[in-house]
């Protein structure tokens, strides 16, 4: 069954250009090497500044595991961890 997932992140003022480049690079890293990812994209909240959130689509639980687990994610998470101002809420959703 597909799942999706929204995580809310916050950024740090001043870093938010530095993230938007990082995460670039990794949505890149996750549209080539995992077929099991259906959307990955970021949004910049309109009203709160350093706000995002990342809308995520995977084939099944098998596919966010593979996801969690590639190597682009881990290279990518000690780049990004420092930007990062307040603890990141992930919402999971079934599709119907």
């Amino acid at each position: 069954m597909p799942i999706g997932l929204i995580a809310r992140v916050s950024i740090t003022p001043g870093k938010e250009s530095e993230f938007e480049e990082l995460f670039a690079w990794q949505a890149e890293q996750v549209r080539a090497n995992e077929p099991g990812n259906k959307l990955y994209r970021l949004f910049r909240d309109r009203e709160k500044a350093g706000g995002y959130i990342v809308m995520e689509i995977y084939d099944d639980e098998a596919a966010l595991a593979a996801h969690r687990e590639a190597e682009h994610m881990k290279a990518n998470r000690p780049k990004v961890a420092p930007l990062i101002a307040a603890p990141t809420v992930l919402e999971f959703y079934d599709a119907v």
